[in-house]
This record gives C-alpha cells, structure tokens and sequence, in this order.
C-alpha cells in the first residue's frame, strides 16, 4: 500500500450516522487509540466546518482533524479524499446506489473500505462484480460493519472460541426492547436515511434471493431437522418469527469461507425475533404490504419522499432523539448445539452453550463503534488477516 497521510477518512461525515460516528471516533481516539490519524469528508465545505465546531463546542482537540471536500458523484473528488487514507468509513447511503464507485475508487487507491450497509443485495452485489479485483490490489472491502452483522458476527466468535469442541447448530433469538412510548405514532425511531435504506432492501429483494442462488448455488450442508421451524414458533413463552435482517446470509457466507479456506466444519445457524403478541397482528402484514407494494416505482417514491407520513411519524428528517435512541435496548442469545472435543461427529449432539450480546441504540451508537472498531482492526491486524480477501466478517476480523 502506497504512503497513506491518514489511516482512517470518514466518507459522509455530514450526514446523521456519519456525525455519530465522527463523535464517536473523536473520543476513540482522544482516550485508547492516540496515534490513529484520521479526517472528514463530504460534499459540503461548510457542513464539514460546522461538524468541526460542534466537535469544538463539546470540548474536542480538532487541530489534526483533516477535513476533505468530496462529491461521489465526481470521480476525481472521490479519488482525491480516498487515496490520503489507509481505511474508508463509508457512511453514505443508500449503499446500492451509491457506493460501488466508491469500492471501486477504494481498488484503484490501494483504501480498504469498510460500510454500515443492512442491503444484501449491495454485499453481494460488491461480492460479485468486485472480489477478484479486490483480491489482486490486496484490498480488504468489508461491508455491513454495523448492527446488521458485528453483533451476531462477533458471538458467533466469541461461541466458537468458547464452546471448546465442534458447533453444529446455533439459534439466535433476537430481541429489540423499544420504550413503550414509542407505541405512539408520530415518535421517530429512525432517520430517513435509515427508512431510504430499508426501501431499497424492499426493492431489490427478489433481485438479492436471485443473486444468492447464482453466487451460491447449493449449501455446504444439509440443514439438520432440528433447525427447521414453522414461521411462527414458541420459544421461552414468547412467540417468534424469522429474523428480517441479514444476518443469516451473513453468517452463512462466514461459515462457507471457513469451511472452504480453513476445512472448519460449519456451524448452522438462524435468527428470530419477536415482539408484543398485538404488534405481530399490525406489524407484520403492514411488512408485507409495503413489501409488495414496493414493487411499484410511484409507491417506492412516496415511501422515499413522504417518510413521516409513510411510517405514521417513525422516521423523520431530525432522527430519533438521543432519549429514544438510549432507551432502546437489544439483546442477542446465541444457544449453541454441538459436540465435545474428540466426540464421535456421527451421534447426536448433547454439548449446548449460551452466549448473550447486548447493548443499546442499535442503529447509531451500537452502528457508529462496530464500524470504527472494524476499520482500526484493520489498521491495527491486517498482517493476520486471511488473504485472499473474504466474502464477509469472520475471516477477516478478530476482535
């Protein structure tokens, strides 16, 4: 990698997520990681400066921030910002749109490139059209370092290394406790950028369940029975349902790289969550409805330009406040099934093991210290990381 003037550039610093990550950055990196040189950059000159003066207002040393004006859509701008940095925290979105020119820019300027992204479509979509190129540049592109995938990603880790025999099976029962306030309509629980994001998952939904099936045609294994539910199951007196995010797909490619680079026998695993029996009754058909309905360009348009009134006032343009995000609350139960060390892999599994991961404000805090987590992993343990570049988190970062 040529000489790099910083090692981490925050790319849509401006935007909601991207200020809380620069936040969170600016403590980082004043407390535990002093010699992590890192700046800003945007479209904005004066959006930059402010961001500037409100990290100078709550008492931080911006002296050494170093700020960039970039536009994306400007591919000598974007080149410019991502040739000073080793590492690029992407949080602009939606990913689909807009960041397979900024990896691509990453591939040229020698930048390993990191996103927050929840689109499945956009992870392999930069799986298929840019790994090969990535593997020859020696770049690492790691997207979905937010909530979508580190929380489930690193228990996973932590069960792997804890469990001290072979995992077969884990069942992960998702739980995200939003305050009872927030029942009200009219109580933003997430920004429009969010709400833009999760449209463009709708939309390109059959597109991703497509490209699943051409980049991995059959499973490494066979799911065992035991895996196999109903949509609607019981659980610990709670009724739960498939988990709607990606990270089954994202564990599952995990477990693939392992079990094809490092012969690791695979774990299978699957999500759930669950929430108040009368919300399932409203929640879940509104789900499919807007699903469905999504499919049509006009009614994507009012989803996209209408947000408060298309969530009856759960995303807006200011975001949730800092209360709500707080108070929002989530825990991950990973329950393990496998077999003790030197057992015969033919029986039944009998070892079982728990592991919890919990937090809160799961979309912007939790989000905002994955990501820099993961681009100072990288910074810090790219000598140990599995080369060629792998198709998601496992491989690739240890934490």
């Amino acid at each position: 990698m040529e000489n790099k003037s910083l090692d981490i550039i925050v790319l849509g610093a401006t935007g909601f997520t991207g200020k809380c990550t620069v936040k969170y950055l600016a403590s980082l990196t004043r407390e535990k990681y002093w010699d992590v040189t890192w700046g800003i950059a945007g479209r904005s000159r004066d959006k930059l400066q402010g961001l500037i003066s409100e990290l100078n207002a709550t008492g931080f040393d911006t002296k050494n921030i170093v700020i960039v004006e970039s536009d994306i859509e400007n591919r000598e701008s974007l080149r410019k910002a991502l040739k000073t940095a080793k590492v690029v925290i992407n949080c602009t979105g939606p990913n689909t749109v807009l960041s397979p020119p900024i990896v691509e820019t990453c591939i040229e300027c020698g930048t390993h490139y990191v996103d927050i992204s929840a689109e499945m479509f956009h992870i392999l979509n930069l799986y298929r059209n840019f790994n090969k190129a990535a593997e020859d540049a020696s770049v690492l592109v790691v997207p979905s370092c937010g909530f979508a995938a580190i929380p489930a990603e690193t228990g996973m880790i932590y069960l792997d290394r804890q469990f001290k025999g072979t995992l077969h099976t884990v069942e992960c029962y998702t739980n995200l406790e939003i305050p009872k306030r927030a029942y009200i309509p009219g109580r933003a629980l997430i920004h429009n950028g969010t709400w833009t994001s999760l449209v463009h998952v709708l939309e390109h939904f059959k597109e991703h369940l497509a490209l699943w099936k051409e980049l991995f045609p059959t499973p490494i294994e066979p799911e065992p029975e035991e895996m196999k539910k109903s949509f609607f199951h019981r659980h610990n007196g709670e009724t739960w349902f498939p988990y709607p995010g990606t990270e089954n797909e994202s564990v599952t490619m995990s477990q693939r790289y392992l079990y094809e680079k490092a012969q690791k026998k695979p774990a299978h695993f699957k999500a759930y969550t669950t929430f108040p029996l009368c919300i399932h009754f409203i929640l879940v058909p509104i789900m499919y409805l807007y699903y469905y309905l999504s499919y049509f360009k006009f009614f994507r348009k009012l989803l996209i330009n209408f947000p408060r009134l298309m969530t009856i006032g759960y995303a807006s343009e200011k975001g949730p406040s800092q209360e709500m995000r707080q108070d929002t609350k989530y825990n991950f139960v990973l329950n393990g099934k496998g077999w003790d060390i030197g057992a015969d892999l033919n029986t039944t599994p009998t070892k079982k093991m728990s592991v919890k991961v919990s937090g809160c404000d799961p979309g912007y805090d939790t989000t905002s210290v994955a990501i820099i987590m993961c681009a100072i992993t990288i910074l810090k343990e790219s000598s140990n990381m599995a080369k060629p570049i792998p198709p998601s988190h496992c491989a690739s970062i240890s934490f």
